[in-house]
Protein backbone atom coordinates (compact mmCIF):
# COMPACT_ATOMS: atom_id res chain seq x y z
CA UNK A 1 0.00 0.00 0.00
CA UNK A 2 1.76 3.35 -0.81
CA UNK A 3 1.86 6.04 1.43
CA UNK A 4 -0.28 9.15 0.62
CA UNK A 5 1.20 12.83 1.27
CA UNK A 6 -1.25 15.53 2.16
CA UNK A 7 -0.47 18.62 -0.43
CA UNK A 8 -1.90 22.09 0.91
CA UNK A 9 -4.36 23.51 -0.76
CA UNK A 10 -3.03 26.54 -2.33
CA UNK A 11 0.24 24.16 -3.86
CA UNK A 12 -1.69 21.66 -5.25
CA UNK A 13 -1.30 20.89 -9.09
CA UNK A 14 0.67 24.40 -9.08
CA UNK A 15 3.11 24.57 -12.09
CA UNK A 16 0.41 21.83 -14.28
CA UNK A 17 0.02 24.15 -17.35
CA UNK A 18 3.89 24.75 -17.69
CA UNK A 19 4.09 20.59 -17.27
CA UNK A 20 1.91 20.21 -19.56
CA UNK A 21 3.20 22.61 -21.94
CA UNK A 22 6.75 21.34 -22.04
CA UNK A 23 5.18 17.84 -22.28
CA UNK A 24 3.23 18.63 -25.67
CA UNK A 25 6.45 20.80 -27.10
CA UNK A 26 8.17 17.54 -26.23
CA UNK A 27 5.59 15.56 -28.13
CA UNK A 28 5.49 17.85 -31.16
CA UNK A 29 9.62 17.32 -31.04
CA UNK A 30 9.30 13.57 -30.67
CA UNK A 31 6.92 13.77 -33.80
CA UNK A 32 9.62 15.56 -36.14
CA UNK A 33 12.18 13.78 -34.84
CA UNK A 34 10.22 10.65 -36.06
CA UNK A 35 9.35 12.28 -39.27
CA UNK A 36 12.65 13.49 -39.58
CA UNK A 37 13.97 10.00 -39.18
CA UNK A 38 11.28 8.48 -41.63
CA UNK A 39 12.55 10.73 -44.08
CA UNK A 40 16.39 10.16 -43.89
CA UNK A 41 15.49 6.12 -43.53
CA UNK A 42 13.45 6.26 -46.91
CA UNK A 43 15.70 8.38 -48.99
CA UNK A 44 18.42 6.21 -47.82
CA UNK A 45 16.72 2.81 -49.10
CA UNK A 46 15.80 4.58 -52.44
CA UNK A 47 19.40 5.86 -52.83
CA UNK A 48 20.65 1.93 -52.41
CA UNK A 49 17.44 0.53 -54.22
CA UNK A 50 18.64 2.89 -57.10
CA UNK A 51 22.37 1.66 -56.91
CA UNK A 52 21.45 -1.79 -57.14
CA UNK A 53 18.28 -1.43 -60.16
CA UNK A 54 19.10 -2.80 -63.31
CA UNK A 55 20.47 -0.69 -65.89
CA UNK A 56 19.90 -0.75 -69.76
CA UNK A 57 19.22 2.89 -70.56
CA UNK A 58 18.51 4.27 -66.58
CA UNK A 59 15.16 4.86 -67.21
CA UNK A 60 14.15 1.99 -64.33
CA UNK A 61 16.80 4.36 -61.91
CA UNK A 62 15.32 6.93 -62.53
CA UNK A 63 11.17 6.48 -61.78
CA UNK A 64 12.51 5.81 -58.43
CA UNK A 65 10.75 7.69 -55.88
CA UNK A 66 10.00 8.37 -51.98
CA UNK A 67 6.60 9.59 -50.98
CA UNK A 68 6.21 10.85 -47.29
CA UNK A 69 2.56 11.35 -46.39
CA UNK A 70 1.29 10.96 -49.93
CA UNK A 71 4.06 14.04 -51.27
CA UNK A 72 6.62 13.25 -53.50
CA UNK A 73 9.74 14.08 -52.18
CA UNK A 74 12.50 12.43 -54.02
CA UNK A 75 13.32 10.77 -56.89
CA UNK A 76 16.03 8.15 -58.65
CA UNK A 77 18.41 9.57 -61.38
CA UNK A 78 19.81 7.62 -64.33
CA UNK A 79 23.24 7.81 -63.06
CA UNK A 80 22.72 5.76 -59.94
CA UNK A 81 21.23 8.08 -57.04
CA UNK A 82 18.39 9.98 -55.87
CA UNK A 83 17.35 13.52 -55.47
CA UNK A 84 15.25 15.54 -53.73
CA UNK A 85 12.57 17.31 -54.90
CA UNK A 86 10.46 18.81 -52.76
CA UNK A 87 9.88 19.55 -48.64
CA UNK A 88 9.91 17.12 -46.01
CA UNK A 89 6.60 17.09 -44.42
CA UNK A 90 7.20 17.87 -40.22
CA UNK A 91 4.89 15.26 -39.06
CA UNK A 92 4.67 12.23 -42.18
CA UNK A 93 3.92 9.41 -41.14
CA UNK A 94 3.43 7.08 -43.52
CA UNK A 95 6.27 6.37 -46.24
CA UNK A 96 6.00 5.56 -50.07
CA UNK A 97 9.66 4.23 -51.56
CA UNK A 98 9.07 2.62 -55.27
CA UNK A 99 9.93 2.24 -59.08
CA UNK A 100 7.05 3.01 -61.66
CA UNK A 101 8.83 2.10 -64.34
CA UNK A 102 6.23 -0.44 -66.69
CA UNK A 103 8.67 -3.27 -65.92
CA UNK A 104 9.96 -2.31 -63.11
CA UNK A 105 8.28 -5.21 -61.27
CA UNK A 106 9.43 -7.51 -63.58
CA UNK A 107 12.85 -6.83 -63.11
CA UNK A 108 12.37 -7.03 -59.38
CA UNK A 109 10.98 -10.38 -59.38
CA UNK A 110 12.61 -12.40 -61.85
CA UNK A 111 15.87 -13.73 -60.25
CA UNK A 112 16.71 -15.35 -63.22
CA UNK A 113 17.48 -12.37 -65.20
CA UNK A 114 21.09 -11.28 -66.06
CA UNK A 115 21.91 -8.03 -65.99
CA UNK A 116 24.74 -7.15 -68.33
CA UNK A 117 25.12 -3.96 -67.70
CA UNK A 118 24.49 -3.95 -63.54
CA UNK A 119 22.04 -4.20 -61.15
CA UNK A 120 20.35 -6.73 -59.76
CA UNK A 121 16.52 -8.65 -59.34
CA UNK A 122 15.07 -7.54 -55.65
CA UNK A 123 16.82 -4.17 -55.54
CA UNK A 124 14.26 -2.70 -53.15
CA UNK A 125 13.49 -5.80 -51.29
CA UNK A 126 17.50 -6.24 -50.76
CA UNK A 127 17.63 -3.26 -49.25
CA UNK A 128 15.22 -3.59 -46.24
CA UNK A 129 16.30 -7.07 -45.90
CA UNK A 130 20.00 -6.40 -45.71
CA UNK A 131 20.21 -2.90 -43.75
CA UNK A 132 17.05 -3.50 -41.50
CA UNK A 133 19.03 -2.50 -38.60
CA UNK A 134 20.46 0.80 -40.05
CA UNK A 135 17.42 1.68 -41.29
CA UNK A 136 15.33 0.88 -38.25
CA UNK A 137 18.35 2.95 -36.05
CA UNK A 138 17.99 6.01 -38.58
CA UNK A 139 14.45 6.01 -37.81
CA UNK A 140 15.36 5.81 -33.64
CA UNK A 141 18.15 7.80 -33.53
CA UNK A 142 16.38 11.24 -34.27
CA UNK A 143 13.92 9.86 -31.38
CA UNK A 144 16.84 9.30 -29.37
CA UNK A 145 18.22 12.80 -29.62
CA UNK A 146 15.54 14.42 -28.43
CA UNK A 147 15.17 12.13 -25.66
CA UNK A 148 18.01 12.90 -24.24
CA UNK A 149 20.56 10.81 -26.30
CA UNK A 150 21.83 7.00 -26.53
CA UNK A 151 20.92 3.84 -24.88
CA UNK A 152 22.83 2.10 -22.62
CA UNK A 153 21.67 -1.40 -22.87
Amino acid sequence: MGYRIEIPKDEYLRGLDQATEKLQALVDDIISAGAQGLADASLYILGEAVKRAPVDTGNLRGSGYVELDGQRVAKGTEGGSCTLTGAVPEDAARAEIGFNAKYAADQHEQVHYTHPRGGQSKYLESVLVEEQSRILTTITGRVDEVMGGGHND
